[in-house]
């Protein structure tokens, strides 16, 4: 693990009319939201993307032949020589089950841009881990892409950015000037045809100054804690550690600060805040300015006895306007320069 931990395997950049894969390793809503998929597929489509979706859905079938149904779908996708970039739908409450049974290396052999988030942190993790990879934390297809009317400007602009950049860093990281956390029904007709309402946005914040170097990974709390002790959990010595929450319960509501304050604890158990160089903590999920603050002190609080430079509030995974972030790739906090930037291209020119 130790060695592959050392590989950056990058995928090509994204082109113009490339073919992008939509797949489902997680939850299966294909189904449940297709408004949202075929928006999706037709806004991409609009750029002059052709879409490929993975996903059907035969039945019956057995608890394990459901499994290697999910994986054959993710083995199709890398398969396809057609395809330049997977976008999962979004995330769920079963990738761990996949990892397993991937066919590592046929994703080793045929690299490509792959991006989601929530407990896509599983795949992202066992991926690097296996083959060395980077992979993307950013915009999946039904939450974002689906957006009505359209995706959110932020949300699509750093996403291209980041995919299309080759021979240059990624840079400095861009703040939303607004974001929302409002609540749609996706499963409710006509009431979801209007734009989410936008909240100017308070910025980002250091809980703790400082300067760092170091190489990004992280994702989904609970997700990461999932993996500690398998040969899928990366070492973090010498990272910037990337958190964010996801919702609670309900998808209305915010994972509960007690739940949050025991998962932090567990990666003090592991020891890696001792391990790591920086961190970067998304914005909390539908957190009242009152949570919020418990929740800052809550952070410090688990890092206490440590100095690296801690950056609060920023856009990344369960919020939008979101960041797509190159994993695995260098990058620095500076508080004196008010900057967290990527220090890396994130994906290389295809061959002609």
């Amino acid at each position: 693990m130790a060695a592959l931990n050392a590989i950056r395997l990058l995928p090509q950049a994204l082109e113009p009319r490339d073919i992008i894969a939509f797949i489902s390793p997680s939850s299966r809503l294909n189904h449940v939201f297709p408004s949202r998929v075929s928006r999706a597929q037709t806004f991409l489509e609009s750029l002059g993307y052709r879409i490929k979706i993975f996903f059907s859905d035969p039945m019956p079938l057995t608890f394990h032949e459901t499994v290697l149904h999910r994986c054959n779908e993710i083995h199709s996708a890398f398969r396809d020589p057609e395809v330049k970039a997977i976008i999962c739908t979004i995330g769920g409450p079963s990738a761990n089950e996949l990892l397993p049974h991937l066919d590592y290396d046929l994703i080793k052999k045929n690299p490509k841009i792959f991006c989601g988030y929530s407990d896509i942190t599983l795949l992202h993790h066992a991926i690097f881990t296996q083959t060395g990879l980077q992979t993307f934390y950013g915009p999946a297809a039904i939450t974002q892409f689906g957006e009505f009317p359209k995706p959110l400007d932020f949300t699509l602009n750093h996403f291209f950015k980041v995919l299309q950049s080759v021979g240059e860093p990624v840079g400095v990281l861009p703040r939303s000037i607004e974001w929302t956390e409002e609540f749609r029904d996706w499963g409710n007709g006509d009431d979801e045809l209007r734009p989410r309402h936008m909240t100017p946005s308070t910025g980002w914040e250091w809980l703790r100054p400082g300067q760092a170097t170091g190489r990004l990974f992280g994702g989904c709390l609970p997700s990461i804690l999932q993996l500690a002790g398998t040969k899928y959990f990366p070492s973090y010595q010498g990272r910037i550690l990337i958190l964010e929450n996801p919702e609670g319960e309900t998808p209305n509501g915010p994972l509960p600060y007690e739940q949050t304050r025991s998962l932090m604890a567990d990666l003090v158990n592991l020891g890696i805040f001792k391990q790591i160089s920086g961190l970067v903590v998304g914005r909390p999920f539908k957190y009242d300015e009152e949570q919020k603050k418990g929740f800052k002190q809550m952070i410090l609080d688990q890092c206490h006895g440590t100095d690296f430079p801690i950056l609060f509030n920023v856009d990344i995974g369960h919020t939008d306007p979101i960041l797509t972030i190159p994993l695995n790739a260098l990058a620095s906090l500076d508080s004196t320069r008010n900057k967290f930037a990527v220090l890396e291209a994130a994906v290389v020119e295809s061959p002609p």
